[in-house]
C-alpha cells in the first residue's frame, strides 16, 4: 500500500472521532502516504502530519458540483486504498473517481455499487468505535485479504489521537506560571446544546475567586456569545473591571493549530459538547463536559481518563425527552420546560464538580513533584 485515500468528515468533532480510525491506518502502513479530504476546518487537525497531504472539498460550493468533485479526486493520484467516513452518496462518489483499487464506506445513500467493501453501518456504539470498525473489518475482509496480506495483531488502545502541532504560542505575562482554565461556550451543531451565558459567567466568577486565569475560545461567529458572559460577569455584584485582566478572550482569534497549542497550556477545560471538547480529550486536557440533548453514549470523549461529563443523567435527574437530537429544542419557549436539559444543569452543580477536580489536579501535582525528586 503506498497511497491510502481517506474522506474525513467536515465537522470538527467527528473528523477529531476518526483519528482511532486514522491511527490504525497509519499503524498498519508505515510506508504509504495519505490524502486526507474534508472541509478546510477538519483537514486543518493534519496539517502538520508526516506522510500527509491534506486538500479542502469545495465542490459543495462550485457551480457544478460533480465535475468539480471529479477534479478533485483525479487531483490526487489513483490510491490503492480508499475510505469515506461520511455516509453520503458523493463521498463515495470522490473513492470512485479517483480510482482507488479497493473502497470502504458504510451502505448508506444506495451507493454501495461504488464500493468494493459496504457493510451497514452499526448502531448504538461510539462513533470513534464505528469508524474504527469500518476500518478494522475492511482490512480483515476476504476481498481484501485475498488482494494483499493478512495482518498481524495490532494492540491499538481505543481512543482519539491527536499529534501536537509544532506551533509555540506566548500567553500574557501575568498567564504564565499561573493556573489556566478554557472556556468553550459554543457548539456548532446548533443552540440547544449550548449552556446558558449566565451560567457561564457565575462558573468564571468562582474560578477567578479560586486564582485562576480564564481563556475565553470559540470561532469568529461565536464572538456574541463570549461578548454575553463578559456581560453578566460585570452584572455580577463586586466584579470589577479590574478583574478582565485575568480574562483572555480569544474568541475568534485561533487556528486549528493555534487552538491546540493553548489548549496544551490549560489545567482544565470547560466545554459545551463540541469539536473542541474532543480536541481537548484527544490532547489528555482535563475536560469537563457539559452535555444535554445529544447522545452520551455516541458522542462523549472517547475513553478520555481525564473527562468528566456532566449532564442531568450523570446526575441521575435524566429528563423523558433526553436525548432529543434536535439543535433547537422542540418545546416552546414560554414553556417552564423550554430547554431544561441544560437550564437545569444548574451552576452549583458544575461548580462542586471543578471543586473536585481542582483538589485531583493538586493531588495528582503533588505525587508527580514527589516522583521527580525520588
Amino acid at each position: 500500500m503506498n497511497k491510502i485515500l481517506v474522506r474525513i468528515p467536515n465537522w470538527l468533532g467527528d473528523a477529531v472521532m476518526a483519528t482511532f480510525a486514522l491511527e490504525i491506518l497509519f499503524l498498519r502502513f508505515p510506508q504509504a502516504h495519505f490524502y486526507l479530504v474534508g472541509s478546510a476546518t477538519s483537514i486543518a487537525l493534519f496539517a502538520h502530519y508526516p506522510r500527509v497531504s491534506i486538500l479542502e472539498d469545495k465542490s459543495k460550493k462550485a457551480k457544478f458540483r460533480i465535475p468539480s468533485l471529479y477534479r478533485l479526486a483525479k487531483s490526487i493520484p489513483p490510491c490503492d486504498l480508499g475510505f469515506t467516513f461520511q455516509n453520503n452518496f458523493l463521498s463515495a462518489l470522490l473513492l470512485y473517481f479517483n480510482g482507488a483499487k479497493f473502497r470502504a464506506g458504510f451502505a448508506k445513500e444506495m451507493r454501495s455499487f461504488l464500493l468494493t467493501f459496504h457493510p451497514k453501518k452499526p448502531t448504538d456504539i461510539h462513533e470513534a468505535s464505528r469508524f474504527a470498525r469500518l476500518v478494522e473489518s475492511a482490512l480483515h475482509s476476504q476481498r481484501f485479504q485475498t488482494q494483499n496480506q493478512n495482518f498481524e495483531s495490532l494492540e491499538i488502545p481505543p481512543k482519539l489521537y491527536l499529534k501536537k502541532p509544532n506551533l509555540q504560542i506566548t500567553l500574557p505575562q501575568h498567564f504564565k506560571d499561573s493556573k489556566i482554565a478554557g472556556i468553550n461556550a459554543g457548539a456548532a451543531f446548533g443552540v440547544a446544546k449550548r449552556w446558558e451565558e449566565s451560567y457561564f459567567a457565575q462558573v468564571i466568577w468562582f474560578l477567578l475567586s479560586q486564582d485562576y486565569k480564564i481563556i475565553l475560545f470559540g470561532v469568529q461567529s461565536e464572538n456574541a456569545i463570549n461578548d454575553k458572559i463578559l456581560e453578566y460577569l460585570r452584572a455580577i455584584p463586586h466584579f470589577t473591571e479590574s478583574a478582565f485582566q485575568n480574562i483572555l478572550n480569544l474568541s475568534g482569534k485561533t487556528t486549528i493549530e493555534s487552538l491546540m497549542a493553548y489548549f496544551l497550556k490549560l489545567n482544565f477545560l470547560l466545554t459545551n459538547d463540541s469539536g473542541p471538547m474532543h480536541i481537548a480529550s484527544a490532547l489528555e486536557i482535563p475536560t469537563l463536559a457539559l452535555f444535554g440533548p445529544t447522545n452520551i453514549k455516541e458522542t462523549c470523549p472517547f475513553n478520555a481518563k481525564n473527562s468528566h461529563i456532566l449532564s442531568l443523567e450523570t446526575f441521575h435527574q435524566k429528563l423523558p425527552c433526553m436525548p432529543c437530537m434536535q439543535r433547537t429544542c422542540p418545546i416552546p419557549k414560554d414553556s417552564t420546560d423550554y430547554h431544561t436539559c441544560m437550564r437545569n444543569l444548574t451552576p452549583n452543580l458544575v461548580i462542586n464538580k471543578i471543586q473536585s477536580l481542582i483538589s485531583e489536579i493538586k493531588i495528582q501535582s503533588t505525587q508527580k513533584l514527589a516522583s521527580e525528586q525520588q
